[in-house]
């Protein structure tokens, strides 16, 4: 091969390489639609606790991807005497969310990818602007609904054990309902009752006249 042809082939193939580089960024920037191929504007959510939320993260409205999370600072609330985090958020220029939309932290399924979820409100006269910071709702922390969960296991618990303390002193004979179920004389004496009501209905079933009458009163001596 001569040096004429060797150097029209390193032309070719750097060629080539440059062409795929290029092919390549069109890709990254141009395909996955990042902030610089569309028009939009940042502005930033205030939580009390982020829950994981991470720069790259999608932001939604109404349910529909409209941006993403693109930056993520912690600083210290004097009015409130807390640390609080300020997740910079990036949308589209046509999603216009109202200054009183209800802003989240959601969880695509139950273990899924943290995402930010913007539930519309009704204020579309005061959009959220460029720059503009609101406030989000705060998650509940896995630890409270751990701890929350604690507590409901013990209720259940206490009142499977006073239920269980019931029943063993009914089957024991204690108490009304006790001797109620198991006393026989209770029993024997509520059947007898029972049976005298079925005679008297079954006698004035025969003798409806008896209704009628008033019984006469027996003279004293």
């Amino acid at each position: 091969m001569t040096n004429k042809s060797k150097s029209r082939l390193e032309l070719l193939v750097g060629i080539f390489i440059i062409v795929g580089l290029v092919i390549m960024v069109f890709f990254i920037f141009f395909i996955r639609d990042f902030q610089i191929t569309k028009p939009g504007y940042n502005f930033n959510i205030v939580f009390g606790f982020a829950n994981g939320i991470k720069v790259g993260s999608p932001a939604r409205l109404a349910g529909v991807d409209v941006g993403e999370v693109k930056k993520l600072d912690i600083f210290y609330d004097a009015d409130a005497s807390k640390t609080k985090a300020r997740v910079g958020v990036w949308v589209k220029k046509e999603a216009a969310v109202p200054s009183d939309s209800t802003v989240l932290i959601n969880t695509l399924g139950l273990l899924g990818e943290k995402y930010i979820e913007i539930i519309p409100g009704k204020r579309y006269d005061m959009p959220v602007n460029k720059g503009d910071t609101i406030l989000g709702q705060d998650p509940v922390a896995m630890e409270e609904i751990t701890e929350e969960t604690k507590k409901l296991v013990l209720k259940i618990e206490e009142a499977v054990g006073g239920l269980n303390e019931v029943l063993s002193k009914i089957k024991g004979g204690e108490g009304t309902l006790g001797k109620l179920v198991y006393d026989d004389a209770i029993y024997q004496n509520i059947e007898g009752v029972t049976k005298d009501l079925k005679d008297l209905t079954e006698d004035l079933k025969s003798h409806p006249w008896k209704l009628l009458f008033k019984p006469k009163e027996k003279s004293k001596k």
